[in-house]
């Protein structure tokens, strides 16, 4: 399973962390107890993801997708 437990402490870090989604084609969805937002939005990531421990996955077959993306949310992890 590829959904990871992060944490966004700064204005830099969501910025840094909507640029790392960005480069990837597939969907990426951050859950925040009953709430799903879009991992590319930076409306949303903002809305609900400064400061709070969140979930992040990535949506995709192709599991080098999902191996690059488990690894570039390493800097971002609990």
């Amino acid at each position: 399973m590829n959904k990871k437990k992060i944490k966004l402490s700064t204005p830099e870090m969501v910025t840094d962390f909507i640029n790392v989604c960005s480069k990837y084609e597939c969907d990426i969805n951050l859950y925040d107890g009953r709430n799903l937002i879009d991992a590319k939005s930076i409306i949303g990531v903002f809305a609900i993801a400064q400061g709070k421990v969140i979930e992040v996955q990535a949506i995709s077959s192709d599991e080098s997708v999902i191996s690059s993306f488990v690894e570039d949310m390493k800097k971002f992890e609990v």
